[in-house]
C-alpha cells in the first residue's frame, strides 16, 4: 500500500512538470510568432497621422469627436477677428488657413464673408511683389463661386463689391465686363437691389472716366470726386444693413444715425453736414428736363412713364445753371461741371452717364430703403445734366414717401440755390430738426433767417428747445435761447399792482408801492414746456452739472457756457434759482465784467415761469 501511494505521487509530480513545460513552450512560441502585415500598416498609418497633424494643423479639425471639432470651429472666428483687429497678419493668415480647410463645405454666408474678407485684408497688407488688385479680384471670384444660388442677395452684394474693387483700382475693363455679367444674370432680375448696384456702378465708372473734367481746380482731398460723398460706398451699407444674411467684419452704419453733432460727450461732425451759405442767391432757374438715349435693350421691367422719359433728346448748355452748380454745397454736389460747352456735352452724352440715370430711375420703384440709397447719386447726376426740376420732383416724392433726414437735407440745399422761398425753406429746416434735432448747422440757418425777419421768434424758440432736449448745446445756442426769452417778456403788456404796507386804505396817508407783474407767455403754459422744464432741471441745471462746469471754467477760463445757461435759467426757474445765484456770485467776484453785466440784465428782467419746489 505504501509503495502504491508513492508511485501515485510520482505520477502526479510528473504530470505537473509536464504541464509547466507545455506552458513555457507556448509562451516561447507566442513570443516568436511572426508580425502580420496588417499590424505593420496600422503602425505606419499612426505615424503618418502624427506627421500630418504636425505639418497641417487643420487636419485635426477632421478627426476626433464632433464636440471637439465644433468647439475649435466656434473659437477660431473670434480668434481671427482679434488678430485682424490687432493687425497680426502672419498669425491671422495661419488661423485663416486652418479655418478655411475646416469649413470648406460650410455654405453659411456669415462664415464665408468672415473668411474671404479676412483673406482680402491679409492680401492687401502682405509684402509681396504680386499684383494685389488682381489677386483680390480672384478672391472675389472664388467667393462668388462658394455662395449657393439660394443666397441670391449675398451673391449680388459680393458681386457689387468686386465691381467697386475694380473701379477703385482703375481696372476699368474688368469692372465693365463684370457689370455686363451682372446685368445678364437672370437670377438677379427680381431682386430690388440689382438696379441700384448696376446704376451706382455705371455712376462710379462715369466719375472715374471724367475725373479731370469734374474735379475742381481748388478742391482739396476731402471734397474730391474720388471721394463721392456717401452715394457710392455708403449705399452699400444702407441697402445691405437690412439684410440679415449679410454679415461684415466692419460695423454697419445706418444713414439715419448720422447727425452733424453728437448728443453725447464725444462730439463729432458727420459727413452729412450742411455747410453754411454766406451768400444768398435770389435767382430762380427753371430748366426743362431733357430725356436721354439708352440704346441697349432693357433687362428689367420699368414703368411706362420712366420708359418714355428715356427717349432721345439733346442736352442744352446753360451757363447760369453751371455757375450755380459750381457753388453748390460739396456734400450735395462734390464736383464742378465744366464751363466748356463741348466738354459738358461730351460728359452728359456719355453711355455710362445714360446707363446710370436709367437704372437709378428704375430703382425709385423699389422698396423705400433701396430707393433711398439711390436718391443722392441720382440727384447729383440729374443736376449735372441740368435736370433741376426733375431732381426737385424726385426729392419731394421721396420726402413724402420716407421719413428720413436725407431727402429733406437735399431739398433744403436745392431750395437755397434754385427755389428760395422763406416760408418753404423754413418749413424744410423744421422738418430736418424734427427728424434730427442734433443738427446744429440747420438750427444756425434758422437763427440767421430769424435775424433777417424771415422767421418768427416763437417758432425759433420751439426749434431751439428740440435741440436742447436732444443734445448739449453750444454756448451761442443758449445765448440765442436767452434772447428769445427776453424778447417774449419785453413784448408782453405789463400790469402794475398797488400794495398797501399796513393793509389799510387810508386816503389821507397812502403808503403804497407799485409792483410790476409779468404774466407767463402763453407759449410756455403748454404741457410740453412744463415737461421740458422738469427734464432740463436734471439734465442741464443739476448741481453735478454746475460743479463740472465750474471745474472747466477753472481750467479753460471760458465763462460763456455758464453765463448763457444761467441767463436762460433765470427766465425758467426764477432769479433765485440755485444755478443762477451761484454763477452770479462767481461772476461778481471775478473780473469778467462783460459776462456779469449780461447775466445781471437777464436776471433783472427774468420771471419765474415754473415752480418745482
Amino acid at each position: 500500500m505504501v509503495e502504491t501511494e508513492e508511485k501515485t505521487d510520482k505520477l502526479e509530480k510528473i504530470k505537473v512538470e509536464t504541464e509547466e513545460k507545455t506552458d513555457k513552450l507556448e509562451k516561447i512560441k507566442a513570443k516568436r510568432r511572426r508580425v502580420s502585415s496588417s499590424e505593420i500598416d496600422s503602425d505606419t498609418q499612426k505615424y503618418k497621422r502624427i506627421q500630418r497633424c504636425r505639418a497641417k494643423p487643420s487636419y485635426l479639425l477632421c478627426i476626433g469627436p464632433k464636440s471637439s471639432r465644433s468647439e475649435y470651429l466656434n473659437r477660431l472666428p473670434g480668434l481671427l477677428r482679434e488678430l485682424l483687429r490687432n493687425r497680426h497678419w502672419n498669425d491671422a493668415s495661419r488661423v485663416l488657413s486652418v479655418l478655411m480647410k475646416g469649413t470648406i463645405n460650410d455654405p453659411c454666408p456669415k462664415m464665408n464673408r468672415l473668411k474671404y474678407e479676412a483673406h482680402i485684408q491679409i492680401v492687401s497688407h502682405s509684402e509681396t511683389n504680386k499684383n494685389k488688385a488682381d489677386e483680390i479680384g480672384r478672391i472675389y471670384d472664388t467667393w462668388i463661386g462658394q455662395i449657393g444660388k439660394q443666397h441670391k442677395e449675398e451673391r449680388l452684394l459680393v458681386w457689387y463689391e468686386q465691381i467697386c474693387h475694380f473701379i477703385e483700382h482703375e481696372m476699368n475693363n474688368e469692372a465693365y465686363s463684370t457689370v455686363i455679367s451682372l446685368m445678364q444674370n437672370r437670377d438677379f432680375a427680381m431682386l430690388p437691389r440689382a438696379n441700384l448696384f448696376i446704376g451706382i456702378s455705371f455712376y462710379k465708372m462715369w466719375c472715374n472716366k471724367f475725373l479731370k473734367e469734374l474735379q475742381p481746380e481748388d478742391a482739396d482731398d476731402n471734397g474730391s470726386v474720388s471721394n463721392i460723398s456717401e452715394s457710392g460706398s455708403g449705399s452699400l451699407v444702407e441697402c445691405s444693413g437690412r439684410d440679415e444674411s449679410v454679415c461684415s467684419l466692419a460695423s454697419e452704419v445706418s444713414a439715419r444715425k448720422d447727425s452733424e453733432t453728437s448728443v453725447m460727450k464725444n462730439k463729432k461732425v458727420s459727413h452729412l453736414s450742411i455747410s453754411d451759405s454766406e451768400t444768398r442767391m435770389d435767382t430762380k432757374v427753371k430748366v426743362m428736363s431733357t430725356p436721354y438715349v439708352t440704346p441697349p435693350p432693357q433687362l428689367y421691367a420699368i414703368s411706362e412713364e420712366n420708359e418714355a422719359s428715356l427717349g432721345d433728346g439733346i442736352v442744352e448748355f446753360d451757363p447760369t445753371v453751371i455757375n450755380i452748380l459750381g457753388d453748390m454745397d460739396p456734400w450735395l454736389l462734390p464736383f464742378k461741371p465744366p464751363e466748356d460747352p463741348d466738354c459738358y456735352r461730351k460728359i452728359v452724352n456719355d453711355s455710362y452717364y445714360k446707363e446710370a440715370v436709367k437704372y437709378m430711375r428704375q430703382t425709385l420703384q423699389s422698396p423705400p430703403h433701396v430707393s433711398l440709397a439711390a436718391l443722392h447719386p441720382l440727384v447729383q447726376i440729374l443736376l449735372i445734366g441740368g435736370h433741376v426740376d426733375e431732381a426737385m420732383k424726385v426729392v419731394e416724392e421721396m420726402c413724402n414717401k420716407i421719413h428720413d433726414v436725407k431727402p429733406f437735407r437735399i431739398k433744403a440745399l436745392m431750395m437755397e440755390k434754385f427755389h428760395r422761398n422763406s416760408d418753404m425753406l423754413a418749413k424744410c429746416y423744421e422738418d430736418i430738426l424734427k427728424i434730427d434735432p442734433c443738427c446744429i448747422t440747420t438750427l444756425k440757418k434758422l437763427i440767421g433767417m430769424c435775424l433777417e425777419d424771415e422767421y418768427s421768434r416763437e417758432s425759433l424758440t420751439e426749434m431751439i428747445a428740440l435741440h436742447v432736449e436732444a443734445s448739449f448745446p453750444e454756448p451761442e445756442i443758449w445765448k440765442e435761447l436767452a434772447s428769445c426769452f427776453s424778447n417774449f417778456f419785453e413784448n408782453l403788456d405789463e400790469d402794475r399792482l398797488s400794495v398797501c404796507l399796513d393793509g389799510s386804505e387810508d386816503k389821507r396817508n397812502p403808503q403804497t408801492y407799485s409792483v410790476r407783474y409779468n404774466p407767463t407767455p402763453k407759449t410756455f403754459t403748454k404741457t410740453s414746456w412744463t415737461l421740458r422744464a422738469k427734464w432740463w432741471l436734471n439734465r442741464h441745471f443739476s448741481p453735478q452739472m454746475l460743479e463740472t462746469e465750474i471745474k472747466n471754467v477753472t481750467l479753460t477760463g471760458d465763462w460763456e457756457m455758464m453765463t448763457y445757461k444761467a441767463a436762460c435759467a433765470s427766465y425758467i426757474y426764477g432769479r433765485e434759482f440755485g444755478y443762477v445765484t451761484k454763477v452770479y456770485e462767481l461772476l461778481k467776484s471775478s473780473n469778467k465784467r462783460e459776462f456779469f453785466k449780461f447775466l445781471r440784465e437777464h436776471r433783472v428782467n427774468g420771471n419765474k415761469m415754473y415752480n418745482f419746489e
